[in-house]
């Protein structure tokens, strides 16, 4: 036998044995499921696991990590999911309860999708429910369409109002008005078509915003946000509404809208 046919069996046996030997050393033998959030919360292990569709005895490398996070949280729409690897063989799927933010009516009903900071519908509920009552902002006059099956999806209306919404959020959170303390901020937000997102504050004073400018939704909600938060009492019971003028760059407080 020659020399080069030797190297060829050598090559074909040690790919082989890496095979082999790749197959038992990153084969999923444990993968664990742990609550990140704070809240006591019951879940069923089993049933997320057969969820995500990963399997024990698999190849850590073959788990699409992105489809096995989508599966879960459309089953478990209060979930938010992230998946990691753990080598040479384990998988790790980390869970946070969603926070519910927002409620709007669903199909002109006495139905209402319950929405997180990220427009996700975790819930779908009847307007008689008790928690409804003062813990959840209202989007008035806007009126979500669909059906119950679109629980566990994102809202992916891609109009004026709802831009200007997704901007509200993000400048919140830049300020560091995020999750709960969102509704405890503000009591409502109304939608004047195409115009205007109405933010009534808990403490009466409500910041307008006018989405149709040549300002984005996210400077002047910034802006009157941080006008509103710096002012004194005395100064808030004196105002009813504060909007931004796009024309001087200057926050408007008034006694009329």
């Amino acid at each position: 036998m020659n020399k080069r046919l030797i190297i060829v069996f050598v090559c074909m046996a040690v790919f082989v044995l890496t095979l082999v030997v790749g197959a038992v050393v990153f084969s999923i033998n444990d993968v664990d499921i742990l609550l990140a959030s704070d809240e006591n919360v019951a879940f069923d292990k089993a049933k997320i696991l057969d969820t995500s569709g990963i399997k024990k005895g698999q190849s850590v490398f073959t788990i699409d990590k992105d489809l096995a996070c989508s599966k879960i949280e459309k089953q478990f729409p209060e979930l938010k999911v992230e998946i990691g690897r753990a080598f040479p063989n384990k998988v790790r799927i980390h869970l946070w309860m969603r926070t519910a933010i927002f409620k709007v009516r669903l199909n002109d009903s006495d139905r209402y999708a319950i929405l997180d900071r990220e427009l996700k519908i975790i819930k779908i509920v009847s307007g008689g429910e008790a928690y409804m009552k003062g813990e959840l902002i209202p989007l008035e006059n806007y009126n979500l369409k669909g059906s119950e099956e679109m629980l566990g999806d994102f809202i992916k209306d891609d109009n004026i109002d709802l831009n200007a919404l997704r901007q509200v959020i993000e400048a919140l959170e830049g300020l560091g008005v995020t999750n709960e303390r969102i509704p405890a901020t503000f009591e409502s937000f109304e939608f004047v078509t195409n115009q205007k997102l109405k933010m009534k504050s808990t403490l009466g004073i409500t910041l307008v915003i006018k989405t149709n400018a040549n300002i984005t939704t996210k400077t002047q909600c910034e802006a009157l946000y941080a006008e509103f938060y710096n002012m004194s009492n005395d100064e808030r019971e004196k105002l009813k509404f504060l909007s931004y003028n796009e024309y001087t760059g200057k926050t408007e407080v008034s006694d009329k809208e």
